[in-house]
């Protein structure tokens, strides 16, 4: 035992001495302390939930005719702080559509991204260099291939897509056999894991990528044609995040047929129209502060256009 308690007080000093050689923030100390202790906290626990998806608490906020902003503060599922905001599309009764914005060599915020576009709603796109900017999996807009996508990325990065045309709704597919360019939809932005398809959860890496912890951004539809715009806070004492397998089960709970991972992390953001000072109604992580001024630059993002 007294070994034991050795060991956790030279770790207890380690890690103040490795945060002490930066700037000190509170907020960074308790972040780094957080993880480093209750490190069992961020592991997968499986898709037992305490309560059901149906069951929670959500605050409900109409944006437009079959548009709804909801969101949930709570530590009622996966018995664990959550913060999600999600939009609920009705795609029978909205005459708005929808845009891929993007940068080909630089970044920028996804809240530039959507009031630069006359957006209702936006949310982080795909994976992007974050050095250089530009997408670094397949991308392809209004007929225009901006990306080719990289062939030594991590396949499940682009397992899956969200692909349009004119006249055609928007839809979730999965990677053909023969590789995107087969597919002939005039835009395409892939993305991954795919989540679920044709209502099958499909097969999740063992890597701390997929079972920690982590904010994600994801994309779903459903049988009666609802579509979901979904954010997940975390790395905060106020919000856990999700793993990939609870990710999965809470969008099944929101009855989803296909389900579509995108990029997460410090680059998980949802801008909503006039909802708050800089339109950011999530909590992103990327400045270890549980506000909405931490937005990360980022290549694309996803638009709802507004219908004014």
């Amino acid at each position: 035992e007294q070994k034991k308690m050795k060991f956790s007080l030279d770790k207890m000093s380690s890690l103040i001495k490795a945060v002490n050689t930066y700037t000190f923030k509170p907020s960074l100390f308790l972040l780094v302390f957080f993880f480093s202790l209750s490190g069992a906290v961020l592991k997968a626990q499986g898709t037992s939930d305490s309560s059901s998806t149906f069951t929670l608490s959500w605050s409900t906020k109409k944006l437009d005719t079959g548009i709804y902003w909801k969101s949930y503060r709570g530590d009622d599922l996966f018995d664990s702080r959550q913060s999600i905001n999600l939009v609920e599309l009705f795609l029978d009764s909205v005459s708005t559509g929808f845009k891929v914005a993007f940068l080909e060599d630089s970044m920028t915020k996804t809240s530039e991204f959507a009031s630069n576009n006359n957006a209702l709603v936006a949310v982080n796109g795909s994976f992007f260099d974050p050095d250089t900017g530009g997408s670094v999996v397949f991308l392809k807009v209004s007929g225009k291939v901006v990306h080719e996508g990289h062939t030594n990325r991590t396949p499940f990065n682009e397992r899956g897509a969200i692909g349009w045309s004119a006249g055609q709704p928007i839809q979730i597919i999965k990677k053909p056999d023969a590789g995107w360019q087969s597919a002939s939809f005039e835009t395409i932005m892939s993305s991954g894991p795919l989540l679920i398809h044709n209502s099958e959860v499909q097969t999740f890496n063992n890597d701390p990528f997929h079972q920690n912890r982590h904010p994600r951004t994801a994309i779903a539809l459903t049988n009666d044609r609802r579509l979901f715009l979904v954010t997940i806070d975390g790395r905060s004492f106020q919000a856990y995040g999700m793993t990939i397998p609870e990710l999965t089960q809470f969008l099944l709970d929101l009855e989803a047929k296909d389900a579509l991972n995108l990029d997460g992390g410090g680059s998980t953001s949802m801008w909503i129209k006039d909802m708050t000072e800089n339109g950011i109604v999530n909590y992103p992580s990327d400045n270890l502060e549980f506000d909405h001024e931490g937005e990360r630059d980022v290549a694309n993002a996803l638009l709802i256009l507004s219908s004014d």
